[in-house]
């Protein structure tokens, strides 16, 4: 017997399998309201002078939230931005320090506990 359809047997060799394509995902994109908290920010802040780190002049900062994220807001309001030159806001090391040192200025007035209602974490211990 000569079986011509081959297209319902066995075929030893398995067959690829198709890449999935990854889903891509959108970025969050900013409520008007911290769009609002900005641009308020940003009338105030002169973006050009000395590195609030390293004292170097540029003509060129970036305004640095010390605490990011969630606490991005709580850091406008409560005046925690530093002007920071780009070398300065590309280092990890530098901005853990920012933050003690931030940490500081806020427990001259205020006590640590209050700090850590604020922002949820103490960064002196």
């Amino acid at each position: 017997m000569i079986v011509t359809d081959l297209s319902t047997s066995y075929n030893p060799v398995p067959k690829k399998e198709r890449k999935t394509k990854e889903k891509v995902t959108e970025l969050k994109k900013k409520s008007n309201k911290l769009i609002k908290i900005e641009r308020q920010r940003d009338k105030k802040i002169i973006k050009a002078g000395k590195c609030d780190y390293c004292h170097k002049e540029f003509k060129h900062l970036d305004p640095h939230e010390v605490y990011g994220g969630s606490n991005r807001k709580r850091s406008i309001e409560n005046g925690f931005v530093k002007l920071i030159c780009r070398k300065c806001h590309s280092n990890e090391e530098i901005l853990l320090q920012l933050k003690k040192d931030v940490q500081k200025e806020f427990e001259k007035t205020h006590t640590r506990e209050e700090f850590i209602k604020l922002i949820g974490k103490n960064y002196l211990d």
